[in-house]
């Protein structure tokens, strides 16, 4: 979604014994203080101030100062290229926020379209996007990331438009299938031409910045339109998918005037196919993992949870707009920090952590479960929050992990692999959760999802036991 700026270690822990106001006064040896402290003092070894600047300290002293300049270390140190690539991002996924929380709300209640139904016309997307990606990955080694970006927001532009008009259960299908197409097209490319800009010290930084950039932007869209929609009023959702739609091409804009080819740096060995991704048993490792936390967790955040506080808790409408709102606040606020604590951790264990948050998340649901409006509301964005943590948690370690393992030569086959188990985790998930929505299931569905993330933390443990320590060991730690 790399590296840790100089003395960061200190603005990371200025509570350690030695430390004071973000200054470290060892007894033997010199120490400088760190500019992005805001703070220019350094002392000898008999402690003899030598350099003072009071404008990098701030009229209101020390404290202040080391905020400041914690918060100044926040600002990842990235390219204009990375900047542009997921400020696009920000903007269809700012377009996304209008409709994400309300697909199943939409389908079922304002179109008719039963809850069983409304699962599997969910799941047509990934599969579209499953097909897709496959076909994808090799073009991307062969053309170019940025030609299929573009194919991919084109497809999406058209599925979105067109899902606010229909009204019949097969028109719904074909939309989700453009959709689906222009999805599977997007994410590998787009995860290709991030790691072709970046390198390996950067991405942590990028990953980062960009999950953080996209859920700002669905964030806002989910306020936005909850405000908008109406279950009384079918135009509102065909205004907040058109919205969307708009949102897919002013990214094609953006692409086509700003931002590279990022082409392969290796076509010659664009036509091995997906035989040697398949032995990489590592990186398939890691890929299960991920579709898993897709099935048990992202899934059911879009649909099962709004679908299930919708029709069962009697949580408004506009409330379920603001419980995602919550999660994509927090993410907005947490995700550069969280990303700076956990960079000295190997990256199987961050990810063994967001499954200990997505416990917690889905033990709080079951909390929620037992209430019903507001107070049900309330307890789902506490869900949503710690929920969030898993999210800043994977997003910090996952992506850049998959691009490490990677050969440049084969790095679009690497990430539609990866895409795969978004896909397969979003054909899986929705009707996963439809099933345990409508059936008897429904009581114990939060439980249910807490015992999978039980596995995942396990699961976290078991890969760092195997996954190299060039990929597992952030950059700059390895032995």
């Amino acid at each position: 979604m790399m590296a840790s700026a100089p003395g960061s270690q200190l603005v990371a822990r200025p509570w350690l014994a030695g430390d004071c106001c973000g200054i470290r006064l060892p007894p033997q040896r010199p120490s400088t203080g760190d500019p992005r402290l805001g703070i220019g003092l350094s002392f000898t070894e008999d402690t003899q101030l030598q350099e003072f600047d009071p404008e990098t300290l701030g009229a209101s002293g020390g404290v202040l100062g080391s905020t400041a300049g914690y918060l100044r270390g926040l600002r990842p140190d990235l390219p204009p290229r990375v900047w542009t690539v997921v400020a696009g991002g920000a903007v269809s996924a700012l377009g996304n926020g209008f409709v994400m929380p309300y697909g199943s709300i939409y389908l079922h209640v304002v179109r008719g379209i039963p809850i069983p139904e409304v699962g599997g016309i969910l799941s047509l997307s990934a599969l579209a996007s499953l097909a897709m990606a496959v076909v994808g990955g090799p073009l991307v080694d062969r053309t170019s990331p940025r030609a299929l970006i573009l194919t991919g927001l084109l497809a999406q532009t058209a599925g979105f438009g067109y899902l606010g008009f229909v009204t019949t259960l097969p028109a719904a299908a074909l939309a989700m299938l453009l959709i689906g197409i222009g999805a599977g097209c997007y994410f590998p490319a787009i995860a290709a031409m991030l790691a072709a800009i970046t390198t390996r010290a950067e991405r942590t930084s990028a990953a980062s910045l960009q999950y953080a950039a996209n859920n700002l932007g669905v964030g806002i869209g989910a306020i936005l339109g909850g405000i908008i929609v109406s279950t009384s009023h079918a135009a509102s959702f065909t205004t907040v998918y058109l919205i969307d739609a708009a949102s897919f091409v002013a990214f094609a804009m953006l692409v086509v005037i700003l931002v590279p080819s990022g082409s392969p740096a290796a076509r010659q060995a664009a036509g091995a196919g997906y035989r040697a991704v398949l032995r990489d048993l590592r990186f398939m490792a890691v890929v299960g993992f991920n579709g898993v936390v897709v099935i048990a967790a992202y899934a059911q955040l879009d649909s099962a949870v709004p679908l299930y506080a919708r029709v069962f808790l009697a949580v408004p409408t506009a409330a379920i707009g603001l419980i995602l709102a919550a999660n994509t606040g927090f993410i907005v606020i947490a995700q550069l920090p969280i990303a700076r604590a956990v960079r000295r951790l190997p990256r199987s264990r961050a990810m063994s952590l967001g499954g200990l948050a997505w416990m917690a998340a889905w033990l709080i649901g079951e909390v929620a479960s037992l209430n019903r409006g507001l107070t049900a509301a309330a307890w789902l964005g506490l869900f949503a929050v710690v929920f969030g943590v898993g999210e800043c948690l994977l997003s910090s370690t996952i992506g850049p992990l998959v691009a490490d393992l990677a050969p440049a030569h084969a790095r679009g086959r690497y990430m539609a692999t990866f895409n795969l188990s978004w896909s397969v985790g979003l054909l899986v998930g929705p009707s996963v959760g439809g099933i345990l929505v409508g059936s008897f299931l429904r009581p114990s569905m939060w439980l249910i999802f807490a015992a999978i993330s039980l596995v995942l933390v396990v699961w976290g443990r078991l890969l760092g036991q195997h996954l190299p320590e060039s990929a597992n060991i952030p950059p700059g730690l390895v032995r």
